[in-house]
């Protein structure tokens, strides 16, 4: 089950440069690792919860 919460704009707009702060530093830190084959991959930021919340802020901050 979700849950909700309301935001003013101006408190959706914080949430949204801290989060897009966070993701960045993420970003900026990722690891690289080799698999079986030799090959570097490159950590997934997509498992990261930050990143998926932030990805629903910038949904929301295009429909309004």
């Amino acid at each position: 089950m979700g849950r909700v919460l309301h935001l003013t704009n101006d408190q959706f707009d914080v949430l949204y440069d801290i989060l897009q702060d966070t993701v960045d530093y993420l970003e900026s830190d990722l690891i690289t690792t080799v698999d079986d084959n030799g090959n570097e991959v490159l950590e997934d930021i997509s498992e990261y919860e930050a990143y998926k919340i932030y990805q629903k802020l910038i949904n929301l901050r295009g429909k309004s």
